[in-house]
C-alpha cells in the first residue's frame, strides 16, 4: 500500500535505516559485475529459460485438451514473466557469488544470510568504504529485497587523531571539498562531520571522501545543508519526478513522487534493491530532507521493460539536453561550473570549462546515464578560477592521498606530475586497485589528466630462475635498443632484480612489466631514472622499489 504523509505529525517521516549506502563510483570500479553475469546469473537464466519451456509445452497440452473437450471457459495462460521469485537459498547463493568473485572485498569473509528476500551481511572486511561496497554488491543480485550491513571492520588500529588528520586531507585535496569549511571529531575510530555545506549532495561527498581514510570505522554525517540552496516542495517535486523519468538507472520504474514541508515520499515498483536505494539517495541528493521509500516495491517480476522502450522511442533531443542539465545541477562535483550540452539524434556533445579531472569525468558519466543518451564527446577543460597548483604541489596531493588511501596505501605506488598530468608506476593486486588508484588521483586538486601504467600483479606460476632469466633478457634486449638505456636482471629463487639507467618512468615501469610477463615473483626494482620528478610515498634520494 502506498504510503501517505502522516498528517498529525505535521507530515514528519519515521527514519528507516538499512544502511543501503550506494557509494560514489565510476563505476569502474564494478567491472567485475560483468563477471558475474556470465556466471550464476548464467545459470539462473538457464533455469528460466527450461521452465519457460515447460510451461510452453504446457500450455499447448491445455489448449489441445481444451478443445477436445465441451465448450468452457477457458482460463488464459499466465504470462511468461509471472515467474516466481528466486527462493532465499538461490538469492545467497548468487549474493555469495557477486562478493566471491569480486576483487573489491575479500568475500571469502563474508556470510550471508537471506530472509525472504533480506540479506544479512555479517563477518569482517577491512575497511569502511569495502563494508559499503559489498552492500552495494548485495543489492544487485536479482531478489533482494533489503540489506542489513552487520559487517565488522578489521583494519589495523590507528590513533584517533591521526585518522581525524587523514579525513581532513582528503577533504582539502578533493577539489569538490576543498572549499567547504567540515569539523571532524573522532572517538574510537568513529568520525564525526559537523558544519554546513551549500547543498545536499555536497554533504553526501563530504561523507564519501572521509569514509576513504583508511581506519575510520564509521561515518556520523550531521552536516547541514544550506537552507537557502533546499527548493519549495513543488520545485522539489517536480524535480525529484523528472530525474526519475530520465535515469537510465530507472529506466523500467514508474515512481511516484509527493512532498511536503521538504519531506518527500516515494511509492511505485522498481526491479532491484540498487535502483530503490539510488531512488532514495537521488531524492536526497536534490535536497529533499528525508526521504521516505517503503512505498516503494522490489520486484524483478512487475518491472516494466514496455515503459523502457517507450522512453527511449520518445526522447527528444531538446529532453535529453534538458535531462542532462538538470543532473549537473545537482551533481556535486559539478556544482561551481556550467558546463555546455549539445545534442544531435541522441549524441552528446560537452564543451565549457570544469574544475578538475573528476568534474569532467562525472559530467560525462552523468551525460551516460541520461535515458535517449547514445554516444557522448567529452571537451571539456579543466581550468582554475584561481592561480593553478604547481606540478609538484599536485604531485604532494596525490602522494598524500594513495598514502593514507584504506585500499592502496600499502603498495608502493609512484606517481610524476608534468604540465598537471600525472602518471602512476608500480603493482597492485587486483584490477579494482589499478582504477581505484587512478580514481583517487583523478580526484586530487589541479589533476587535468591521469596515464594508468600501474601493473596488477597475477597468481605466481613457479618457474625455474633459469628459465626466467633467459625468458626477461630476451625481453629487455628487444625493449631497451638505445645503449643509453640499458637495462640488466638477476633471477634469485624468483625474485626479479632489476639495474640499470633510463631516461623516463615510462621505461622504468615497462622493465618492470617485462618481469612480470617473464614469471618473475616480486621484481626488486634498483633501476635509476634520470628525468621527471618522482613522488613515491616511502622511497627518495635514489628511487628504488623493493616490494615489503
Amino acid at each position: 500500500m502506498p504510503i501517505q504523509l502522516n498528517q498529525e505529525n505535521g507530515g514528519k517521516l519515521a527514519a528507516v535505516d538499512y544502511e543501503h549506502f550506494v557509494p560514489e563510483f565510476d563505476l569502474k570500479h564494478f567491472k567485475d559485475i560483468e563477471s558475474f553475469a556470465s556466471g550464476w546469473a548464467f545459470r539462473l537464466t538457464f533455469e528460466r529459460m527450461k521452465a519457460t519451456l515447460q510451461n510452453s509445452v504446457l500450455a499447448v497440452l491445455f489448449v489441445t485438451l481444451a478443445a477436445m473437450t465441451a465448450p468452457a471457459p477457458a482460463q488464459a495462460a499466465a504470462p511468461a514473466s509471472a515467474q516466481a521469485e528466486p527462493s532465499d537459498e538461490t538469492i545467497r547463493l548468487a549474493v555469495e557469488n557477486q562478493l566471491l568473485r569480486s576483487d573489491s572485498v575479500e568475500g571469502h569473509a563474508i556470510d550471508v544470510l537471506v530472509d525472504k528476500g533480506i540479506v544479512t551481511l555479517s563477518g569482517r572486511v577491512q575497511s569502511l568504504l569495502a563494508r559499503q561496497i559489498a552492500a552495494n554488491l548485495a543489492q544487485r543480485a536479482r531478489g533482494v529485497q533489503s540489506v542489513i550491513n552487520q559487517m565488522e571492520i578489521n583494519s589495523p588500529w590507528r590513533d584517533d587523531s591521526k585518522i581525524k588528520k587523514d579525513i581532513k586531507a582528503a577533504l582539502h585535496a578533493d577539489a569538490a571539498t576543498t572549499s567547504l569549511n567540515v569539523k571532524v571529531k573522532v572517538s574510537f575510530a568513529r568520525a564525526t562531520l559537523t558544519g554546513s555545506v551549500p547543498s545536499s549532495g555536497l554533504k553526501t561527498l563530504a561523507g564519501r571522501v572521509a569514509a576513504s581514510a583508511k581506519g575510520v570505522v564509521a561515518i556520523d554525517n550531521q552536516l547541514t545543508a544550506d537552507p537557502r540552496s533546499r527548493p519549495g516542495d513543488a520545485e522539489l517535486q517536480s524535480g525529484i519526478k523528472q530525474l526519475f523519468d530520465y535515469s537510465a538507472i530507472l529506466d523500467d520504474a514508474e515512481l511516484k513522487v509527493a512532498v511536503k514541508d521538504g519531506n518527500a515520499v516515494l511509492n511505485g515498483i522498481v526491479g532491484s534493491s540498487l535502483q530503490k536505494s539510488f531512488a532514495r539517495d537521488l531524492a536526497r541528493d536534490v535536497g529533499a530532507q528525508s526521504v521516505d521509500d517503503r512505498g516503494i516495491k522490489v520486484s524483478w517480476r512487475e518491472s516494466n521493460p514496455e515503459l523502457r522502450r517507450q522512453r527511449y522511442k520518445e526522447a527528444t533531443d531538446e529532453q535529453i539536453q534538458a535531462a542532462v542539465l538538470r543532473v549537473f545541477k545537482v551533481d556535486p562535483r559539478l556544482l561551481s561550473y556550467s558546463p555546455q550540452v549539445k545534442v544531435e539524434k541522441g549524441a552528446v556533445t560537452l564543451t565549457g570549462d570544469v574544475g578538475n579531472l573528476a568534474g569532467k569525468e562525472a559530467a560525462e558519466r552523468d551525460a551516460r546515464h541520461t535515458i535517449g543518451v547514445r554516444n557522448v564527446d567529452n571537451h571539456l577543460r579543466v581550468r582554475w578560477a584561481e592561480k593553478p597548483p604547481t606540478d609538484e604541489q599536485i604531485a604532494e596531493f596525490t602522494r598524500a592521498a594513495l598514502r593514507r588511501d584504506a585500499y592502496v596505501e600499502r603498495h608502493n605506488i609512484i606517481a610524476e606530475c608534468r604540465n598537471a598530468h600525472v602518471s602512476l608506476y608500480g603493482l597492485v593486486d587486483t584490477e579494482f586497485e589499478k582504477e581505484h588508484a587512478e580514481w583517487t588521483t583523478s580526484c586530487q586538486n589541479g589533476v587535468v589528466h591521469v596515464a594508468n601504467y600501474l601493473n596488477v600483479r597475477k597468481q605466481w606460476v613457479p618457474k625455474s630462475d633459469s628459465v626466467i632469466q633467459a625468458d626477461l633478457s630476451d625481453k629487455l634486449a628487444y625493449g631497451f635498443l638505445d645503449k643509453n638505456n640499458q637495462v640488466t636482471a638477476t633471477v634469485e629463487d624468483g625474485v626479479a632484480i632489476l639495474r640499470g639507467t633510463v631516461d623516463t618512468w615510462l621505461m622504468w615501469q615497462t622493465a618492470m612489466d617485462l618481469a612480470m610477463e617473464a614469471g618473475a615473483r616480486r621484481p626488486h626494482n634498483l633501476i635509476a631514472v634520470r628525468y621527471g620528478v618522482p613522488s613515491a610515498p616511502r622511497f627518495y634520494g635514489t628511487h628504488y622499489y623493493v616490494p615489503e
